[in-house]
């Protein structure tokens, strides 16, 4: 079996207690699969529920029906819509990484320790952590001035590459991207692009949202359109 995830129907709608219990609907109808290695990109107007999709995946949001089965290093093929939290956070520490344009991270943390905690969590020694988080910011070309400096002073452009540096220290099991180029000038998409195709060649499966669609056909071997809540395969580009 070749396939990391396997989506079906899956459901995210919100409720809106403070507006007479309305219900609103993020995504519906989701279905779809991604094999080991594949990145599959997404596009769609804003508000087509793109990043609820991924943040469903990433269960940042719960969804509501479906069932995602994503096939676990630590638990084997297990229901992402059904999993505990406590498995969750464990999938998230080990195996799936996200990133998206906004970074959450604490308020008096340096950038470079940002990224050398998300190696010291999985077991890495500090020093060698340190080390890899060095050259990696390099190749994000984060300038070596702002390593010590708090991450909520700097551009949405930095923090975006702090976030991409963050997440792909780690080389997860399935990288999901929200906009992984915007705010990015062209020397560091392609820092970017360079960093994709690394981790596909060593087996990491990616889904991504996409407004920048000539970046996008550079890196992905399958296309979505989402609209209106059903999602439709536009074109397989690696054929």
């Amino acid at each position: 079996m070749n396939e990391l995830l396997v989506v079906n129907n899956l459901e995210k709608t919100f409720m809106m207690h403070h507006f007479n219990e309305k219900k609103i609907v993020g995504c519906k109808g989701i279905s779809f699969s991604l094999d080991k290695g594949e990145f599959i990109g997404i596009t769609g107007k804003s508000g087509a529920g793109k990043s609820t999709v991924l943040k469903s995946i990433y269960r940042t949001y719960i969804p509501t029906g479906g069932e995602m089965i994503y096939h676990s290093d630590l638990f084997g093929p297990i229901d992402l819509v059904q999993a505990t939290e406590r498995e969750m956070l464990t999938i998230r520490k080990a195996e799936i990484g996200y990133v998206s344009q906004f970074l959450n991270v604490m308020p008096r943390v340096t950038a470079i320790e940002v990224v050398a905690e998300a190696l010291v969590e999985m077991g890495e020694e500090t020093k060698k952590a340190t080390e890899k988080a060095k050259e990696i910011l390099q190749h994000f070309k984060l300038p070596e001035t702002l390593w010590t400096s708090f991450p909520r002073t700097f551009s949405g452009g930095e923090k975006l590459r702090l976030n991409l540096a963050q997440a792909m220290i780690k080389k997860p099991k399935l990288l999901l991207l929200d906009e992984p180029t915007a705010s990015l000038d062209n020397a560091s998409k392609e820092a970017v692009k360079e960093m994709i195709i690394e981790l596909k060649a060593n087996g990491t499966s990616m889904i991504g949202i996409f407004h920048d669609i000539d970046f996008m056909e550079t890196v992905v071997d399958r296309q979505y359109h989402l609209q209106d809540g059903i999602l439709n395969e536009k074109v397989n580009l690696s054929s």
